[in-house]
């Protein structure tokens, strides 16, 4: 599930905080400002079809809580395990569970710094396309020859390239990881 995050001054926060705790707290009121902004609870049409957005708030159903009964020795081999992933047992177990259901699989910390640093690597590259296509626009509105560095256009390729295959192997590995089929 994604995050939002944005920043505001401390007094609106302050001001915020205090409506939002008459109508049940911020993650609430922030949900239900989202539904509406995106229309979640009205129905949309994708490509003709009749659909609707779920909402945010019912997206975050109640959890229910399990309870296991382990032998020490395997308890603490998850500790173990959980640990190296930079997680907690019970994050571990619960990401373990939910690979087998076929949700998401969760990064750890390192994971994220990986896919993070492509994001922007990916951003940058985007950012010189456009300011090429720019250019060239300029150069083509103003009737005259429209010049592009080829080489330049050559490495940008071969970055996305690389882009790609490590987004690959970091996606792999985290996939790889919580395989549950032997």
């Amino acid at each position: 599930m994604a995050t939002l995050t944005f920043r505001v001054p401390d007094e609106v926060a302050t001001r915020f905080a205090a409506h939002a705790k008459r109508e049940g707290g911020r993650s609430v009121v922030l949900r239900r400002l989202v539904d509406e902004a995106v229309g979640a609870r009205q129905a949309a049409e994708v490509d003709g079809a009749p659909s609707a957005l779920p909402s945010v708030t019912a997206a975050l159903t109640p959890s229910t809580k399990v309870t296991l009964r382990l032998r020490a020795e395997e308890v603490g081999r998850i500790i173990a395990l959980a640990e190296a992933r930079g997680m907690s047992r019970t994050q571990w177990i619960t990401s373990l569970v939910r690979a087998r259901l076929g949700v998401e699989h969760p990064q750890t910390g390192d994971e994220r710094v990986v896919l993070r640093g492509i994001a922007r690597e990916l951003n940058r590259i985007g950012g010189n396309v456009n300011q090429i296509a720019r250019a060239a626009n300029t150069d083509a509105r103003s009737n005259r020859p429209v010049s592009v560095d080829v080489r330049l256009l050559a490495e940008m390729s071969a970055a996305v390239d690389d882009l790609a295959n490590a987004l690959r192997q970091a996606l792999g590995r985290s996939a790889g990881y919580w395989d549950t089929e032997a």
